[in-house]
């Protein structure tokens, strides 16, 4: 694929951008976005980041949503990052457009094993067979590699669908970049305990809970003893008021 200028600052500049955005240790980053040229209108689309946390075990893709309440991140701040990234994009796209005469309608990234790809696509989506959750679908089961039997009836059968159509359609027109990482470290914009990884951070919030229940525990316990008391106290003046009156009858 013929270069265009600035190509190598928009990938650094997204690259930066992905960095920021992720709290942990991570092995592969998957970023798809899409763009919808309705005339008179402005472009619309989809947009995502995946990351696949490093650990040990085998971990789940996270949604670059769900960062903000796991790490307990200000939204605010978390959503100026995801502007900041697909705002880069749209320019990227932009600066595409007029050096290269042609018009990509989604572009996936992904960052892995020390490797920054880029595929551009440029399938006509304004016809598309499919909506876009089902685009968002099938993108997770060609990229997240998801279980079709963890899905719903309805989203098993449109990727059954897929899969057959797949087969006999002919290939789509794209075109790859393929690079290495580019070493410029991404300064972190959010406050945020990125030494932490996901794994760390739950058992902290375990621990947390933990020291929480003891609390409660003791709390519950002290006033436990004090109705004790407060028994106790009742009964000692109900037997003294009997024995007063018990002696007067006496007399």
């Amino acid at each position: 694929m013929v270069g265009f200028q600035g190509e190598e600052e928009f990938y650094k500049q997204i690259q930066d951008n992905l960095f920021e955005m992720i709290p942990e240790s991570w092995k592969t980053i998957f970023l798809h976005t899409s763009f919808l040229d309705i005339p008179n209108q402005i472009p619309k689309g989809e947009f995502f980041v995946y990351y696949v946390p490093k650990g040990i075990l085998k971990r789940k893709p996270v949604n670059c949503y769900e960062i903000p309440s796991l790490f307990d991140i200000d939204e605010e701040d978390y959503s100026r990052l995801i502007m900041s990234l697909y705002n880069a994009i749209k320019l990227l796209r932009d600066s595409y457009r007029k050096f290269r005469k042609l018009k990509f309608t989604t572009i996936d990234i992904v960052v892995s094993n020390k490797k920054f790809t880029v595929k551009y696509g440029f399938e006509d989506l304004l016809n598309s067979a499919y909506s876009s959750e089902e685009r968002h679908l099938i993108w997770r089961y060609n990229n997240l590699h998801i279980d079709l039997d963890s899905l719903n009836k309805k989203d098993r059968e449109i990727l059954e669908y897929y899969i057959q159509e797949a087969r006999v359609s002919l290939p789509k027109k794209e075109e790859i970049v393929e690079t290495e990482i580019y070493e410029r470290p991404a300064k972190a914009v959010v406050d945020y305990e990125s030494s932490l990884t996901l794994d760390e951070i739950v058992e902290r919030d375990k621990e947390q809970r933990r020291i929480e229940e003891k609390k409660r525990r003791k709390e519950e316990k002290r006033k436990r003893k004090k109705q004790l008391d407060l028994l106790e106290r009742d009964d000692t003046e109900a037997i003294i008021k009997n024995e007063i009156l018990r002696n007067r009858d006496i007399k």
